[in-house]
Parts: C-alpha cells; sequence; structure tokens
C-alpha cells in the first residue's frame, strides 16, 4: 500500500467516469449520535418544565409531531425527526412574534444545553472514523436541522469539533433540509463541486438534500428512525452505520 501522502485525492465514483468523492457531509442526530437517546429525555423534561404538565402529556404533546411511544423514538421523516428547532416551537409554542421565538430557541440550545450534554451519545467512536476519512483526503462536514449553537456544542463536547470543514445548521442557510443549501454551502466552503460530495444520513430528507444539492452520492444509514423500506429506495447506498463508510468508499 501506498503511503498516504501519496494516495490520490478522493475516492472514485461508481456513477460516471472520472467522477470523484473529495468530500462527506454528514448529519448528525441519527447519523453521528443516539437521535432517541438524546432528544427524547430532553423534550419530556423541557416541556414538563416549561408546561407544568405530567411526563405522560408531555409524551402526548410528542406524539403531535413524531415522537412514537410503542418505540420511545422518532417516526422517520416526523418533525422531531427531520425537522429544525423553530419547526418544534412554532408547533410548540404557536402565536409568538419573532422575538418570542427566537427566546424559546435561546432557551432550548443555552439553558437545556448541560441536560443535553449529559445525555449525549455518540453512536461508534467518531474521532478514529473521522480522522481515517481524512486520511483518505476527504473533507467532511456537519449538515443538520439542528441550530448552529448547538451543533458546535454537540462536537465540541463529543471531542471532535475540530475535524470537521464546515458545520452547517439550520439557522446558517437561507433553507434548511431538504432544500440542497447545504450541499452547496459545504461544495463552496472546500472549493468542491456539489458533485464531489457524499451525503450521508438517516432520513430521507438527507438523502432529498442530497438530490436537491447536486450531491454525487445519497448515502442512508440505519442508526436512527428510518428503516430499510423507509430510506433505501432514496439512496445510493443502505450502511448499517456509518462504521462502514470508509469500506464503502474506498470500494467505490
Amino acid at each position: 500500500r501506498r503511503p498516504a501522502a501519496a494516495r490520490p485525492a478522493g475516492v472514485s465514483h461508481p456513477l460516471g467516469e472520472g467522477m470523484t468523492i473529495r468530500g462527506v457531509l454528514f448529519d448528525k442526530d441519527g447519523t453521528l449520535i443516539d437521535v432517541n437517546g438524546t432528544w427524547v429525555p430532553i423534550y419530556r423534561q423541557m416541556l414538563c418544565e416549561q408546561f407544568g404538565i405530567s411526563p405522560g402529556e408531555a409524551d402526548r404533546m410528542m406524539a403531535r409531531v413524531g415522537y412514537n411511544p410503542n418505540t420511545d423514538g422518532f417516526d422517520a421523516n416526523s418533525i422531531l425527526a427531520a425537522g429544525t428547532t423553530r419547526q418544534l416551537i412554532d408547533f410548540w409554542w404557536p402565536g409568538l412574534d419573532e422575538a418570542g421565538a427566537l427566546e424559546k430557541v435561546r432557551m432550548i440550545d443555552v439553558d437545556y444545553a448541560p441536560l443535553s450534554k449529559s445525555l449525549l451519545k455518540p453512536l461508534m467512536p467518531l474521532v478514529p472514523l473521522l480522522e481515517e476519512l481524512k486520511e483518505m483526503a476527504l473533507h467532511v462536514g456537519l449538515a443538520t436541522n439542528d441550530s448552529h449553537y448547538s451543533a458546535h456544542s454537540h462536537l465540541s463536547h463529543l471531542g471532535i469539533l475540530e475535524l470537521f470543514d464546515d458545520v452547517i445548521a439550520a439557522d446558517t442557510v437561507l433553507t434548511p433540509k431538504p432544500s440542497g443549501d447545504m450541499i452547496r454551502r459545504f461544495a463552496g466552503t472546500v472549493g468542491l463541486k456539489p458533485s464531489e460530495i457524499a451525503m450521508v444520513g438517516d432520513n430521507g430528507h438527507d438523502m432529498e438534500e442530497a438530490r436537491n444539492g447536486g450531491a454525487g452520492l445519497a448515502i442512508a444509514v440505519l442508526t436512527g428512525n428510518a428503516g430499510h423500506g423507509d430510506i433505501a429506495h432514496l439512496a445510493d447506498h443502505t450502511l448499517r452505520s456509518i462504521a462502514e463508510l470508509p469500506a464503502l468508499l474506498r470500494s467505490i
């Protein structure tokens, strides 16, 4: 095997001669971290405290935006699984003016940050995986419909923030996923064509983001709330988890 420095940058693309993958754009919740183990208890406690209700009543409020009590998780492609913080706020606190909505965003991001960090569960050891991708001469980015503050906080807490070339959130692009804006933003930041980027995520809107942004590959993982039947037909490749990603990229 040639030393890392001598390897050609990027990974050969299977869809066209001469095409390469030079960047990987990850979703966060359900792809890098355990979405249900992190967010179900956070939202349950927040709703109990903010509305003065019981955990059962909080679960019923969550069920209106995608919580499934039978699985204690979020239904695929629901607001809780794929939406933005602002969408949740508009649903749970309808009628707020802009200042009021921004205060709720701040509350979730800042006031509940200690609870979020205490519950944050990576789906696998992330540093070795990200370092392996960097050694393959790939740019690495994050694209989440979470807020920028929350995304930065999570990556920093997990000790992986410095391994990302760009962190893109719902409030740092004109239109969040699945508009394609995050693919285009990442491409511009790292100097790639959208077709040189692989989007990796656990929900249908991640695959739609790839298509709408012109990404070269849409790669689904089954570690979130979407089952094989929910997402595989939207993806170029479907993996059990991101642990299989380096081998896939090398194989193509």
